[in-house]
């Protein structure tokens, strides 16, 4: 496994390890612990061609280390502009310019600024690996070693041949880094002393590029990388142990339910599992806290030892110890008689199915990616070649378009690589497009204007105002101008309400009837409740039409909401249903907000072909500062006109800092931001919030980007109302499930827990929010009484739930930001997550917000998050993204 970790000025990662610290540290192996082979390389070694460049050879030396993670060559040139930069230490203060007091009752101290260190990327074997090393004797464990450090080489070259840095005013002119500078450092266990090889590697934060002049690089796509480097590694250390004449058994991952997942993972034939996890008490003593009650995230902090080891010779002879005690096979010799063993194959099909489940672009990592989860323990060469023929039967697609302003002599590289598509994604795509152009100028469907007039002229006497000139435009487009399909585009908070109630009006005027579909259920039931026009989810809908319990005909007009969340295959299945009834398909959304979970935006190749009636003014936040703030996350063109559709022209780099920066600023001044030094303390801050705001607790709205984080945040805030005595009695721990995530919870009574999957049978509705008024163990599982909250026309009541026939529920404290589209609170607390932060996902947690809306994580992730505000990750269609003019000068390098 790869992970990649940024550092802070101190050499902190976001956790709060001092890594670099831990890596000055580093204990020496010699020949004792590893034999030649294993001491070929030393612990500790200079990597990149960066090092080269600065002459550094031999071991590297405390000083070195320290003067390159301050930006300084070791002989004291800088390197880079800020290089020496210290941090500041400062006093945290509230909104108010307050000084926080912390649980000593002394202000709050955070380091702030200083040259960055760098990015310590670690390469852990698999676990069978550790074991087979910690097993073997001297000579053959170095060997084994050697085939980790090769591995691990070659995972550098690759990352080192893909960073880049940027030169001239607002880094317009891309260059390849020649060389980075990394400090390869190997460790035999983890805390807990258990076998566990892993190489770090601190790559600092200054890199020679191709100009020969030395700056900062750009990590973006270091992150970008990391899980194809993670196959690329894999794959290299499985070459060298067959190469060492190990045989490897391939596993089938399986989902909760026993399915196969479609992902192989390997280890080395003949070590038993009940070994690993014999020697994989980390992962126990996690488990362990978790089942008295802690989330994951705090588990791992709090059971987390500091890196205190024994001596190599000390844990090989412990290690061997136990091995001989258990029943395990220890003769080299004989796990090297044993032979490879396969799950059953996956073929190229499926491996392109599983490629676009969620997008119907994919590029040359994530090729590499996915065929080294179907077919795990290949070898890179074998990898290279199973990429190679599932690029011959996929259209070759252009690469990501770059604005006009940010082309220098040199393109980036990932604007130079082709992209990749599956033929019958394109097929699909098409279809749609086709289907909007056969229907565009129908006249049967179409409401005459005077009915709409009329409509129109009785809503507004009836609620005492007049429409304004986009809700009266998009009105008349959606039942007077369009054909067979329409599409209606609004921003957050657009008030899209208004418009569906006089739609509704006018359809049913000219005798047509209006049924609804959505992305969930739970969405479906707010949209009749909201609209009245009868309502199901997308998949039910599709699904009782199949069975035909539903009849569509040609006075049918079905209404897609949030369309813009919506994937083209099901876009697709939808109109020819539609189509085949001669009826009328309306897509309302937002293709700016969240997007679809599976692969294209039917939405986008509609309103490509048909153009979209547009609500751009904001009504849902109450104060006009934060509707304008709301306002920043969309783009305008030339005439200051809110952009809401796909095709607008790339956003230049600078553009994207721009527009980035001015949310952020908007965001501080309004003190909306709220930054720590650790994670842990951004997560306490919000959770401090939470319990001081003026809003009920059923109108706080707490947002995440990842189950992990909300379950973290979770834990925090049961702590807080068990001490105000809102949760009562014995805590259980209990199996909760979210999709195919099992999930262990601590439930008591008062305790809130969402409901992640329909029961019917239940009355229960996947987002359903219930209270837990009874709990009680039974034989394997527990006896929950839940008490369902009132929505819409349906009134409260309570259910027994049994968890040994259903357990598809989650902490009801905290919501994903997917989950919460639709939703609206006066009271919004968001947790950052910077990998997963971008344009859309900040608009719509932004928006969620009527009154009151806080950001909270560490320094570094802010950072992060910061330059992300501007950045979209929308949705692409391969037939929107055209195909290359030129082949590109690509090599993945990953043979060699």
């Amino acid at each position: 496994m790869i992970t990649v970790q940024a550092l802070t000025a101190q050499g902190n990662n976001a956790r709060g390890d001092a890594v670099l610290d831990y890596l000055l540290d580093t204990e020496r192996l010699t020949t004792y612990y590893l034999g030649e082979a294993g001491t070929a390389e030393l612990t500790m070694r200079w990597r990149g061609k960066g090092a080269q460049a600065l002459g550094l050879d031999g071991e590297p030396t405390r000083e070195q280390m320290q003067q390159l993670a301050r930006g300084f060559a070791p002989d004291g040139t800088a390197l880079c502009r800020n290089a020496g930069a210290q941090a500041q230490r400062t006093i945290k203060r509230d909104r108010h310019g307050q000084p926080v007091i912390g649980a000593d009752g002394q202000p709050v101290e955070q380091w702030r600024g200083g040259h960055r260190v760098g990015f310590d990327l670690t390469c852990s074997a698999p676990k069978s690996v550790s074991v087979l090393m910690a097993l073997a004797e001297v000579e053959e464990r170095g060997r084994i070693v050697a085939a980790h450090r090769r591995a691990v080489d070659a995972t550098l070259a690759f990352v080192e041949g893909l960073v880049e840095t940027r030169r001239c005013k607002g880094g317009r002119e891309v260059l390849p880094v020649h060389g980075l500078v990394i400090t390869a450092c190997d460790h035999l266990a983890n805390r807990n002393t258990d076998p566990q090889l892993h190489t770090h590697n601190l790559i600092y934060g200054v890199g020679l590029g191709a100009d020969g002049q030395w700056a900062t690089f750009d990590p973006i796509e270091l992150f970008a990388h990391q899980h194809a480097a993670d196959a690329l590694y894999k794959a290299h250390l499985a070459q060298g142990l067959r190469e060492l004449g190990y045989g490897l058994a391939q596993n089938v991952v399986r989902d909760l339910d026993g399915q196969d997942t479609g992902v192989r993972t390997w280890e080395v034939a003949g070590i038993e599992e009940a070994t690993i996890r014999h020697f994989s008490s980390r992962d126990a003593e996690i488990r362990a806290a978790m089942d008295e009650g802690m989330n994951h995230h705090d588990a791992w902090r709090t059971t987390r030892k500091h890196k205190d080891e024994p001596s190599p010779a000390e844990m090989f002879a412990h290690w061997q110890g136990l091995l001989a005690q258990m029943d395990q096979l220890v003769e080299v010799e004989a796990l090297k008689a044993l032979a490879d063993t396969n799950a059953p194959p996956r073929s190229d099909d499926d491996i392109l199915r599983r490629l676009h489940e969620h997008e119907a672009i994919v590029e040359d990592k994530d090729l590499l990616v996915a065929v080294s989860q179907a077919r795990a323990g290949v070898g890179p060469e074998q990898l290279a070649a199973d990429i190679a023929r599932l690029k011959a039967v996929m259209c070759e697609i252009a690469p990501p378009p770059i604005a006009v302003a940010d082309r220098g002599v040199k393109l980036p590289r990932r604007h130079t690589r082709s992209r990749w598509s599956a033929r019958w994604m394109v097929d699909w795509e098409q279809e749609v497009q086709q289907r909007a152009d056969a229907r565009r100028d129908e006249q049967a469907q179409r409401v005459p204007v005077e009915v709409v007039d009329a409509v129109i002229a009785d809503y507004q006497a009836e609620k005492g105002f007049v429409l304004s000139g986009e809700q009266r435009a998009a009105v008349l487009h959606v039942c007077c101008e369009s054909g067979g399909h329409a599409v209606l585009a609004g921003v957050a908070g657009a008030g899209k309400t208004t418009v569906a109630d006089l739609y509704k009006r006018a359809f049913e005027a000219n005798g047509q009837r209006l049924l609804g579909a959505c992305v969930s259920t739970r969405a479906a039931q707010k949209l009749e409740a909201e609209s009245g026009i009868a309502s199901l989810s997308l998949a039910m809908l599709l699904k009782r039409i199949e069975l035909g319990r539903i009849v569509l005909d040609d006075r049918c007009v079905v209404v897609l909401d949030e369309a813009g969340m919506v994937h083209t295959e099901q876009v697709r299945q939808l109109m020819r249903c539609v189509d085949a009834a001669g009826g009328r398909l309306l897509c309302s959304g937002d293709l700016k907000q969240l997007q679809p979970i599976g692969a294209g935006s039917g939405m986008a190749l509609l309103a490509q072909r048909l153009g979209q009636a547009e609500l751009t003014e904001v009504r849902r936040q109450h104060r006009v500062e934060d509707r304008d703030l709301a306002m920043l996350f969309y783009d305008r063109d030339v005439t200051g006109r809110v952009v809401l559709s796909h095709d607008a022209d790339a956003k230049s780099s600078a553009q994207t800092q721009a527009k980035s920066q001015q949310i952020w600023q908007q965001l501080e001044a309004s003190n909306k931001i709220d930054a720590w030094d650790t994670r842990q303390q951004a997560m306490d801050a919000l959770a401090l919030d939470w319990f001081d705001s003026e809003y009920g607790i059923d109108r706080r709205l707490v947002l995440v980007h990842t189950h992990e984080d909300g379950q973290a945040i979770a834990q925090r805030l049961r702590s807080g109302l068990r001490d105000r005595g809102m949760l009562e009695g014995e805590e259980f721990q209990v199996m909760g499930r979210q999709g195919g995530r099992a999930l262990q919870l601590t439930l008591a009574r008062g305790d809130r827990i969402r409901i992640t999957e329909n029961a019917p049978d239940l009355g229960l509705t996947n987002g359903d929010l219930t209270e837990v008024v009874a709990i009680r163990a039974n034989d394997g599982g527990h006896d929950l009484r839940l008490r369902i909250q009132a929505r819409g026309d349906r009134e409260a009541f309570s259910v027994v739930v049994r968890t040994q026939a259903f357990n598809h529920f989650n902490q009801g404290y905290a919501d994903t930001i997917h989950k919460s589209q639709g939703q609206g609170q006066p009271a919004v607390f968001h947790y950052v997550n910077p990998q997963q932060t971008d344009n859309q996902t900040m608009l719509v947690a932004f928006t969620r917000m009527t009154h009151h809306y806080r950001l909270y994580g560490a320094e570094q992730d802010l950072e992060v998050a910061r330059m992300k505000l501007g950045l979209d990750r929308t949705k692409q269609n391969a037939i929107q993204q055209g195909s290359p003019l030129v082949q590109p000068d690509f090599d993945i390098g990953f043979c060699r």
